[in-house]
């Protein structure tokens, strides 16, 4: 039976946690995420545990504490994976490839969205496995392995396809465009910026629009 007093002071913790970061006060907010992780273990509530710690990562990574996102991500990790939470072990591991291709760790971040994407096309998100896709074909570019980049954002852009997502259409093309501009193959380039663009200006996306734009022009020139 859980500990209904802890499981209320957890909640206190957290509550208290939440107004440190509307102040910016990110260290005494992951005091208090810890207070309430470390009570939500106490109170036997595996779950809530997760929550609080993965809050604790999420603060970590944004703040630049990037050895110290990882490990806490991997706790959460061993703290699902006894409850085979698979859309939850897959988003850990979305955000584990995040910060593993941030650090330059490419291997690492590849096996890590490989994982991701397991995990998500088990539990039925296609979306979020098509969007590991992607990650992955940047991870090959990062390392110039262009034919490999092209090779997992065409996947990625066959799926948001048959999910008529169109701004993820049109990012899977700029991604394509931009592989080919790096290989020096202006038209496929062009092509694809180009196809990028209509579906920006359609979707309303005015920020991407514009940098595809420059993407054109730049190839125009």
């Amino acid at each position: 039976m859980k500990n209904d007093t802890a499981a209320d002071r957890a909640k206190s913790f957290a509550d208290s946690g939440f107004g440190h970061l509307k102040t910016a006060s990110y260290d005494a907010a992951l005091d208090a995420f810890a207070e309430a992780a470390r009570l939500c273990e106490q109170a036997g509530d595996k779950a809530g545990e997760a929550t609080q710690r993965m809050i604790m990562a999420d603060i970590c990574f944004a703040t630049g504490r990037q050895g110290q996102a990882l490990d806490i991500y991997r706790e959460v990790l061993a703290i699902l994976r006894p409850d085979a939470d698979k859309a939850r072990i897959a988003a850990v591991q979305n955000n584990i490839g995040l910060l593993l291709s941030r650090l330059q760790r490419h291997a690492e971040a590849m096996a890590a969205f490989g994982e991701a994407r397991a995990g998500f096309q088990a539990c039925g998100q296609t979306q979020r496995a098509a969007e590991q896709l992607g990650n992955m074909g940047s991870l090959c570019r990062d390392r110039q392995t262009y034919e490999d980049a092209l090779n997992y954002y065409q996947q990625a852009l066959e799926m948001f396809e048959e999910m008529a997502l169109a701004e993820k259409i049109a990012d899977q093309h700029a991604n394509i465009g931009y592989i080919h501009a790096m290989r020096g193959d202006k038209d496929a380039g062009l092509l694809h910026f180009e196809q990028a663009l209509t579906l920006y200006r359609q979707s309303g996306n005015q920020d991407k629009a514009l940098e595809t734009q420059k993407n054109i022009d730049t190839l125009n020139n």
